[in-house]
């Protein structure tokens, strides 16, 4: 028979068979935040870079079509847009760990808490 009142109510006991990976969960919540930041801002330069590598080979070999040139201007036009927002985004992240002393994407982001 199970002593109701030696029970500590409102505390979560996971089964022994799980594995505990220790620590604050507001951290590793952060951890995936964090990771998903880099993720984005990585992942959207490399396809900028890419969409601006294929406007060139586009421009190279559009064998002088003036609307093939212009198709490739544009596409590299909008390329080189696409990375300055991604680095602007990037400069704006860093402009607030400055200003706010809060790391991002340094590390050690954490989720506010009561």
């Amino acid at each position: 028979m199970i002593n109701l009142l030696a029970v500590d109510i409102g505390t979560i006991v996971p089964p022994p068979n799980i594995p505990n990976p220790g620590g604050d969960p507001s951290s590793f919540v952060a951890g995936i935040i964090r990771g998903g930041i880099q993720f984005l801002l990585i992942t959207a330069f490399i396809v900028a870079l890419i969409w601006t590598i294929f406007a060139g080979f586009r421009f190279v070999f559009s064998g002088g079509d003036e609307k093939s040139v212009s198709g490739a201007w544009s596409q590299i036009y909008w390329g080189l847009i696409g990375m300055v927002v991604v680095v602007g985004s990037f400069a704006i992240i860093k402009l607030i760990e400055v200003f706010f002393k809060v790391n991002i994407l340094s590390g050690g982001f954490l989720l506010p808490q009561r």
